[in-house]
């Protein structure tokens, strides 16, 4: 009787213990994948995005109902929004988007949930950083004059900032082209903090070489590419003075036809850079002597002064020269004066004459003070200054002083005396 008690009790145990089992909940397995994902560096305000698969697997007893979310940081983005219903099995792909807005680490969960407190998370991480900012230490390498055969190198130096978040990557490249970059380095990368020196080498093969170093970089602050202006001119500067001499010899020899050309061809291998700038106008001075006396052309007087206006303009001459710069100017300048300055003649024969006022040219001594001269009274006349032309008048011919201020007078006596000049 008491075996059949016993028994009932436990048929009784059975039947509550199976009851409560069949109300059991549902139960879930919902997995990620990656399981956990770290964006790595990534530069500020700059974004990248990560493929996530989010699964209920065949472990769970039903469909997934819930919501998801990303928790901990508003650096990190989803493109999913609403409810995330997954039957068992299924999965549904999703993009997180890592954004950092300052220069710190970042940590955040990308989570799922239902309303029976089920929750499942993976971890994602990131870093901001700041870009890369780099300097290097010239704009310009000008090599300057290179004698044909010979070499000169010059230095550039690259800093990558302590401030910057990668590393500096430089792709060099220079056209072909007497400019090289020794020992081929076409490509540099650099640490934060860290600088490195490279050396360009010049070899000039032709007259005048102009390039650009171009560098390919990797921050997004500077412009990409970047230049560096390579300069270097093959020095002829004695070939140029060479040809100078000749035209001057030429000239004293009185050829002055061949005397214009050897300027003439002076001045164009000059013309290539501005090193030669003082050889230009050496050369230009003889041109305008020598027109001055070969008189080809009928504007010959006027292209003599247009060569010696120049070479004052640009005040390269030495100072000897200078003077017979002006003189060339003051006497060229009266054979056209309606296209030329007579205040200018002036002011450059008085010039002469109070630094010389025995001025012989320096390849023509017949050439002298008495032309300068002759050169002020005419620029006085014909601007109607005839008492400054009479007084000049004077000093040039004593013996008939004083010279009326008559402006037919005083024509006749200039007249008289230019002749005899």
């Amino acid at each position: 009787m008491m075996f059949r008690k016993y028994l009932y009790v436990t048929i009784g145990l059975l039947v509550l213990l199976i009851g409560c089992e069949d109300k059991k909940g549902p139960s879930f397995e919902v997995i990620f994948d990656p399981l956990e994902h770290e964006f790595g560096k990534i530069e500020i305000n700059n974004s990248i995005s990560q493929r996530v698969k989010i699964k209920n697997t065949d472990n769970s007893t039903e469909a997934f109902v819930g919501n998801l979310k990303i928790l901990d940081s508003p650096a990190f983005k989803m493109d999913f929004s609403g409810v995330l219903t997954l039957q068992k099995n299924e999965s549904k792909e999703i993009y997180v988007t890592f954004k950092p807005s300052a220069a710190q680490k970042y940590n955040a969960r990308l989570t799922v949930s239902n309303d029976n407190d089920d929750f499942f998370e993976m971890y994602v991480r990131g870093e901001g950083v700041a870009p890369v900012s780099f300097t290097f230490d010239k704009t310009k390498l000008e090599f300057g004059l290179i004698q044909p055969g010979a070499s000169k190198d010059l230095e550039v130096n690259f800093l990558n900032n302590a401030s910057s978040g990668f590393d500096l990557e430089l792709v060099l490249s220079i056209p072909s082209s007497d400019f090289t970059i020794l020992g081929n380095i076409s490509a540099l990368t650099l640490p934060p903090g860290q600088s490195e020196t490279i050396t360009v080498r010049y070899t000039p093969t032709v007259s005048t070489s102009s390039k650009s170093l171009k560098i390919v970089h990797n921050s997004s602050v500077i412009t990409s590419p970047s230049l560096i202006t390579l300069t270097g001119t093959m020095d002829v500067s004695s070939e140029i003075i060479s040809n100078i001499s000749k035209g001057w010899s030429q000239f004293e020899s009185a050829n002055y036809s061949e005397s214009v050309s050897s300027f003439i061809n002076a001045m164009n291998q000059a013309r290539v850079s501005s090193v030669y700038d003082t050889i230009y106008d050496k050369a230009m001075h003889g041109v305008g002597w020598s027109l001055l006396f070969n008189r080809g052309t009928n504007d010959y007087a006027l292209a003599a002064y247009n060569n010696f206006f120049n070479c004052i303009n640009n005040n390269l001459l030495p100072m000897n020269s200078y003077f017979d710069v002006m003189a060339g100017l003051s006497i060229s300048g009266v054979l056209a004066l309606e296209k030329t300055s007579p205040t200018l003649i002036i002011s450059a024969a008085s010039n002469v004459l109070s630094e010389y006022p025995n001025y012989e040219f320096t390849y023509k001594k017949s050439v002298n003070y008495k032309h300068v001269r002759m050169s002020k009274i005419q620029a006085h006349y014909y601007i109607a200054e005839y008492v400054n032309a009479a007084s000049e008048m004077d000093i040039l011919d004593p013996s008939n002083a004083p010279h009326s201020n008559d402006p037919i007078e005083l024509l006749t006596a200039i007249q008289n005396i230019s002749g005899s000049l």
